[in-house]
């Protein structure tokens, strides 16, 4: 086969290629802490992108045990069984801030980390969710708890990516333990008492107020050698600016465009040839 004639076929499956990208993209995922310093700490965030379907909760509602491992201590290995289990097709990840305090990955304030990429499609993946504790707390956490509230593609299927700002009164409260301090992740002291269910449902957090008798979070030491500051971590405040997660596309390498320029120069120089021999 001359060069011509692979020139041509290439072309094809450039074509081919290019009308499939208007529902499907590489991307990458980043989450920045935007506390101030003295402010709270993100657990590790947990991604997923899937096909709507996936609820991970809802207000007004008791947390299923998955969420309330989340929302306790940070772990998230029972959100990751429940997705694959509900969206085999879909896609999912755990990004970790690699500057987080010796042996443990957290985003600590003021802290950002971008994700490996994901190849997501709008059938299959074309929604987006995540999770993660908000720490010390006894059972704070982030998350959207509308399964469709955040799309990746347009109704014609074209990509349009999402940049989210989390504020303060998107903060929820599992409703599993009681906000006493005592039982918090990232807190000094917090194991000298038992946590205590609290047997609730889900809904908009009120602020780091600890019940009478319990450990204040205010003022509390971390394992990061930080003391919490009321101002910096009082989320209730108006406006106030928890975390922003954005998605966007991977940029596709500008090699990759000029190979495919190259391969329509050598069409049209095949066309030339042919129109000059007649």
């Amino acid at each position: 086969m001359n060069i011509f004639k692979k020139a041509i076929l290439t072309t094809i499956a450039s074509t081919a290629l290019l009308s499939s990208s208007a529902n499907a993209a590489i991307v990458e995922v980043e989450v920045s802490n935007l506390f101030d310093a003295g402010g709270l700490a993100l657990t590790p965030v947990w991604l997923g992108f899937h096909d709507g379907s996936f609820d991970s909760f809802d207000a007004g509602t008791m947390a299923s045990a998955s969420l309330q491992a989340l929302a306790e201590g940070g772990d998230v290995s029972g959100i990751v069984s429940d997705f694959s289990l509900s969206n085999s097709s879909g896609q999912q990840g755990v990004l970790t801030a690699p500057a987080g305090f010796a042996g443990a990955p957290v985003f600590e304030p003021g802290e950002s980390a971008t994700s490996a990429t994901f190849n997501i499609n709008s059938t299959d993946s074309g929604y987006f969710s995540f999770l993660s504790m908000l720490i010390p707390t006894n059972d704070a956490f982030i998350g959207n708890d509308n399964a469709m509230a955040y799309s990746l593609f347009d109704t014609n299927d074209n990509f349009v990516g999402l940049d989210i700002l989390i504020l303060g009164n998107n903060v929820w409260d599992s409703g599993t333990e009681l906000n006493t301090g005592y039982g918090s992740p990232f807190l000094a002291g917090a194991n000298a008492q038992p946590r205590q269910d609290e047997n609730g449902v889900v809904s908009q957090h009120s602020g780091l107020t600890v019940l009478a008798g319990g450990l204040s979070i205010f003022g509390g030491n971390t394992p990061a050698g930080y003391s919490i500051d009321a101002a910096a971590a009082d989320f209730t405040a108006r406006g106030f600016e928890v975390a922003r997660i954005t998605v966007n596309q991977v940029p596709v390498p500008a090699s990759a465009g000029l190979f495919a320029m190259g391969i329509f120069a050598l069409a049209g120089f095949k066309r030339s040839k042919n129109s000059v021999k007649a």
